[in-house]
């Protein structure tokens, strides 16, 4: 098939599926990944996975996770540092122990054990945030805790992945190097950047270009993003530190933030949740296996009871402590790009990733429900 016919039927197949999703009240994503689903090989078969493919869905991962870090706000998140740290800290370890152990159980590889104990440490920023805006419970104790949790999450789990993806390829001084250069990659950006990629913005809205401010912005992320796959880590890690720290300034202008918005996710990203769907091989034996029978109920199980460890000491009661459990449960894009990386990278099978696929999904759909559910308790409503 023609490269543009091929794009314009993973776009518009996206997007349709994404509207009629998000019509019946769940995020647009899944019907992208839906799209993917049908288009590939679990279905029709009708689009292959190809270079071109590839280059757009990373392009897509740059900025989902760019728009991702501006909707932060850094000043909330370090006002919550300390119960979001221990619920980040409890919030993995709970869920790689037992991730790790669903792989000893299910007689995977180690580095397949491994991947799917990292793979469960994550939860998706943006389906928790999604889901605290419309409970209006976004600038709570609980909700901050979340939020914070999440970001230290996400963070924590792709330096894992990257320095997972370093001893897979057989070379220790590749693993120390991601240790060594994406810890000073951080540091720099957190030491330097802070202060170097406010002012070059501030200097962008001063020319006189009108479209200047929208190109220096994409141009920080992508070099961001650079830098980032330079030091050894993903892509994803300087995409998001670029959008946290230029946060403040694009929410300001509402015209720029909107149309970056608009563009990542009216193109770019929607080709990465659609090369979800082309990448899994989804079948009724994938969704009937023991594999993704127990990976599901473990994977809400090690969220809940790590956020709840993580947090009951700074909640004001135990209820309000599960309810930021629940909150880290869903796994979205963070889990998918992880997933992604490592089949392309060998680490795991299709038949892991399917499952991964899958466990993502039910965690979208089902994890708003049982938040709001915790969130209408007595012992939480009225809170703090």
């Amino acid at each position: 098939m023609d490269p543009i016919l091929q794009v314009v039927l993973i776009l518009a197949a996206a997007k349709i599926a994404g509207e009629a999703v998000e019509r019946a009240g769940f995020p647009a994503l899944i019907g992208e990944i839906g799209a993917g689903i049908v288009l590939g090989p679990s279905l029709f078969g009708l689009v292959a996975y190809d270079d071109t493919l590839a280059f757009l869905a990373d392009i897509g991962i740059i900025a989902l996770l760019f728009v991702s870090g501006i909707q932060m706000n850094i000043k909330s998140f370090v006002a919550s540092e300390r119960s979001a740290a221990s619920t980040a800290l409890l919030g993995i370890v709970v869920p790689f122990l037992m991730g790790a152990g669903v792989g000893v159980v299910a007689g995977f590889s180690p580095l397949e054990t491994l991947f799917i104990g990292v793979a469960l440490s994550v939860t998706s920023i943006g389906v928790s945030v999604r889901a605290l805006v419309d409970l209006r419970k976004m600038n709570t104790p609980s909700g901050m805790t979340i939020v914070g949790a999440a970001v230290i999450d996400d963070i924590i789990g792709i330096l894992l992945l990257a320095v997972l993806t370093a001893v897979a390829a057989g070379s220790g001084s590749s693993a120390l190097y991601t240790i060594t250069a994406g810890g000073a990659f951080l540091a720099a950006t957190l030491i330097f950047g802070r202060r170097l990629l406010p002012a070059l913005m501030r200097r962008a809205r001063a020319t006189h270009t009108h479209e200047m401010p929208y190109t220096a912005a994409i141009a920080i992320a992508l070099f961001m993003a650079y830098l980032s796959h330079l030091a050894g880590l993903h892509y994803a890690v300087g995409a998001f530190l670029a959008g946290l720290l230029l946060g403040d300034q694009i929410r300001d202008d509402r015209t720029l933030f909107e149309g970056i918005a608009d563009f990542s996710f009216g193109f770019f990203v929607t080709f990465f949740f659609a090369s979800i769907g082309l990448l899994a091989a989804i079948t009724l034996d994938t969704l009937l296996s023991p594999f993704v029978l127990l990976l599901i109920p473990v994977a809400f199980a090690g969220k809940i009871l790590g956020g709840w460890l993580g947090s009951v000491r700074f909640m004001e009661t135990h209820a309000e402590a599960l309810v930021v459990g629940i909150g880290l449960c869903p796994r979205g894009e963070i889990t998918l790009v992880i997933g992604q990386i490592g089949l392309l990278a060998g680490l795991i099978t299709e038949e892991i990733f399917s499952a991964f696929t899958v466990m993502v999904i039910v965690s979208v759909l089902v994890t708003p429900a049982l938040m709001a559910w915790g969130y209408r308790r007595p012992a939480v409503r009225g809170g703090r």
